[in-house]
C-alpha cells in the first residue's frame, strides 16, 4: 500500500451506496421534529416541558416521538455516521492511500466538524450534535482497524451509560410532575426579545453542553460501534448478501422502538405519576432506541436493495431522499435557520402558540423544503455549501480527476 500521489479524494456521486444516503435523508425528519419541540414556549409545561393544556393533536405526536422518534433519530444518526466514516476509509485503501494520509484526512475532517458545530451551537441552535459526532470520530479512528471484539467490547461498556443517560429522560419527568409543571422554558434563548439578546442567551445555553461533550460521547459510541460492525459486513452496500442478518435487523430494531417506547408513550399521554415507573420506562426507551437505529438503517436497505442491486435509477422519492441524504449536514443547519426564522420571540413567534402538535407539522414542513432544496441542488449537479465547505477544507483544492457533487 502506498500514497497516493494526488492524496485522498472526495467521493464522486457515482460510488456512493444509496441506503446510507437515503437513511439520513429520512432521519432528518425525524431529527427535525424533535428538534423544534424545545422552541416551544409561553404555556405551563408539564411532563418533559410538554405544555399541560396539550390537545388531542399534541398528545398524538407525543405519543408518535415517543414510538419512533425520541432517542431513536440520533442513534440512526450516529450509526449512520460511522458507517460512512468506514466507507471512507475502505474507499481510500482501495485507492491506494496508506492509513497514515488517511488517518490525518479523518483527523482534519473531524476537527473542522467540531468548529462547524461548535460555531452552529453558538450562532444557532443550543442542541447540536456535530460537536458530539466531531469528538467521537476521534475514538472512531482509534477503533477503524480494531478487531471486531473489541467493537463489542466498547459496545458492551457504553451501552450501560449511555441508557443511564437517556434514562433521564425519565427521571426529568418525574421532576416537572412533581412540581406541577414549569413556566420556563426549556431553551431560554427562545424568549428573549431582540436577536442580539438570544445569541447571549445561547451562549449561555451551549457552553455549559460544549464543555459536557466528552461525556456525551458516550451516548453515541454504542450506534457507532453497531455501524462499524455494519460497514464490515457491508450490510447497507450489499444487503442481498446478507438478507437474512438485514431483514432480522430491520424487524427487531422496528418492533424493539414500539414496544420499549410503549410505556414511555403512555406516560406522555396520561401523566404516570413521579417514581421508579418514570425511571424505568425511560431506561427502557433508551436502551431500545439503540436497537431503533440499527432497524431503521437496516429496513433501508432492504427498501433499496432491489434498485441498489440492479443499477437502476432510484424513483423520485428514493431519489429526493438521497439527494437530502448527501447533503445532510446543509439540510440540518438549514433546518436552524428556519427555525430561528419563524419560532422564537424575536422572530415570528409561533413558538408561544403551538403545542407538540403543531411543532410536528412545522418539522415536516420544514423537512420538505430541505428536501426540495436537495433536488434543486442535485439536478443543478451541485453540492450542499456545507459538504462543500468541509470537503475543500479536509481535502484541499479538487483535482482534475475528482469531480464530487
Amino acid at each position: 500500500m502506498h500514497d497516493s500521489p494526488r492524496g485522498p479524494r472526495p467521493t464522486a456521486t457515482g460510488a456512493r451506496a444509496l441506503a446510507p444516503d437515503a437513511a439520513r435523508g429520512f432521519a432528518l425528519l425525524f431529527i427535525a421534529i424533535a428538534n423544534l419541540t424545545v422552541y416551544l414556549y409561553g404555556r405551563e409545561q408539564g411532563i418533559l416541558f410538554r405544555p399541560v393544556d396539550a390537545g388531542l393533536g399534541d398528545r398524538v405526536a407525543d405519543v408518535l416521538g415517543a414510538l419512533f422518534i425520541d432517542n431513536r433519530s440520533f442513534p440512526l444518526f450516529s450509526l449512520l455516521f460511522a458507517y460512512g466514516l468506514h466507507q471512507l476509509v475502505t474507499r481510500e485503501e482501495a485507492l491506494g492511500t496508506a492509513w497514515p494520509v488517511v488517518r490525518r484526512l479523518l483527523v482534519r475532517r473531524n476537527l473542522w466538524l467540531f468548529v462547524f458545530g461548535a460555531l452552529h451551537g453558538l450562532l444557532l441552535f443550543m442542541g447540536d450534535i456535530m460537536h458530539t459526532y466531531a469528538l467521537a470520530g476521534f475514538v472512531l479512528i482509534l477503533m477503524m482497524r480494531s478487531p471486531n471484539w473489541v467493537l463489542w467490547l466498547v459496545f458492551g461498556i457504553t451501552a450501560p451509560l449511555a441508557v443511564a443517560f437517556g434514562s433521564g429522560d425519565g427521571a426529568a419527568a418525574s421532576g416537572l410532575a412533581a412540581v406541577g409543571g414549569s413556566a420556563d422554558p426549556m431553551m431560554p434563548s427562545a424568549v428573549s426579545a431582540t436577536l442580539l439578546d438570544a445569541q447571549l442567551a445561547r451562549a449561555g445555553e451551549f457552553l455549559p453542553i460544549l464543555a459536557f461533550a466528552p461525556f456525551s460521547v458516550l451516548g453515541v459510541l454504542p450506534p457507532m460501534m453497531l455501524g462499524l460492525l455494519m460497514a464490515r459486513s457491508q450490510l447497507l452496500e450489499r444487503p442481498w448478501q446478507h438478507a437474512r442478518a438485514v431483514r432480522s435487523i430491520a424487524i427487531g430494531g422496528v418492533a424493539a422502538a414500539i414496544l420499549g417506547g410503549l410505556p414511555f408513550a403512555l406516560g406522555l399521554a396520561l401523566g404516570f405519576e413521579p417514581g421508579p415507573v418514570w425511571f424505568l420506562a425511560g431506561s427502557l426507551h433508551a436502551a431500545t432506541g439503540i436497537l431503533a437505529g440499527a432497524g431503521y438503517a437496516a429496513l433501508f436497505a432492504l427498501i433499496v436493495a432491489g434498485t441498489q442491486r440492479s443499477g437502476a435509477r432510484p424513483g423520485p422519492v428514493l431519489g429526493a431522499l438521497t439527494a437530502l441524504g448527501r447533503r445532510s449536514m446543509s439540510g440540518y443547519l438549514a433546518q436552524s435557520v428556519i427555525f430561528l426564522a419563524i419560532m422564537p420571540a424575536w422572530s415570528i413567534g409561533l413558538g408561544a402558540t403551538v403545542g407538540t402538535g403543531g411543532a410536528f407539522l412545522i418539522g415536516t414542513g420544514t423537512w420538505l423544503a430541505t428536501l426540495l432544496g436537495a433536488v434543486l441542488l442535485e439536478r443543478m449537479g451541485k453540492p450542499g455549501p456545507a459538504e462543500w465547505a468541509i470537503r475543500r477544507l479536509s481535502y484541499g483544492r479538487p483535482t482534475a480527476r475528482a469531480v464530487v457533487r
